[in-house]
């Protein structure tokens, strides 16, 4: 999928060299069928782990295949939503893609659903004895306030880089504030980048309001490079 479609499918496949290096631990949040737990892996080598979660038992199959094709040993696959809390949750099948899950229910798209399991990423790391947490990247239909809240531990101990969706949409039919996670994410000291028509990252100082889904990276101001 990457060579065969490139920057046109997620062009911040492009810049993830920039913020993950050998040894790391990255964390895939709604993996789909692995392209970033693919890239993800081969960045942080033999010393590093990848932590990748996808709910939807169909695309979970062809995660696990994809990483047994790509002979990833440093990859650990987690049929799961990440979430707030651990649990069970509904994750409905839209229609306008065959990989379109989401918690949120949306009566006009909604075709059918299934019950998946939910874990916090807090809970996870002690189950893993994880540690140099590198980057989150984060595609989760609107539920991305709801996983960095069951992150805050794991985030306040290695302030990792964040790639996330911001999908106003789906976060309002979860009763979410559309922009929570970049709220969250800036009261906890982060600045934020995203990609200009020129292929470029530059400092995004607020959310684009004529843009209803847009990915942007989350750099802690610690780590900030001017």
């Amino acid at each position: 999928m990457i060579f065969a479609v490139g920057t046109q499918y997620e062009r911040e496949l492009t810049y993830l060299h920039r913020f993950v290096a050998p040894g790391m631990v990255v964390v895939d949040g709604g993996a789909n069928c692995g392209i970033y737990t693919v890239l993800a892996a081969r960045l942080v080598g033999s010393s590093g782990r990848v932590l990748s979660f996808e709910p939807g038992a169909e695309a979970f199959s062809v995660l696990k295949k994809n990483i047994k094709l790509n002979h990833l040993i440093n990859v650990r696959a987690h049929c799961a939503a990440l979430a707030d809390k651990d649990g069970r949750a509904r994750l409905y099948h839209h229609g306008h893609g065959p990989n379109s899950f989401s918690i949120a229910h949306s009566e006009s798209t909604a075709i059918e659903s299934e019950h998946v399991v939910t874990r916090t990423l807090d809970e996870v790391f002690r189950e893993e004895d994880a540690s140099r947490l590198g980057l989150i990247k984060l595609d989760v239909e609107g539920a991305e306030e709801l996983v960095l809240r069951g992150a805050g531990q794991v985030i306040a101990d290695s302030s990792p880089t964040i790639l996330f969706e911001i999908n106003v949409t789906a976060a309002k039919q979860l009763g979410l504030q559309p922009y929570g996670a970049w709220e969250l994410l800036r009261n906890w000291g982060y600045r934020f980048l995203s990609l200009t028509g020129c292929e470029d990252l530059r400092e995004l100082h607020q959310p684009l309001a004529s843009v209803a889904i847009q990915n942007v990276f989350a750099v802690h101001g610690k780590r900030w490079k001017s």
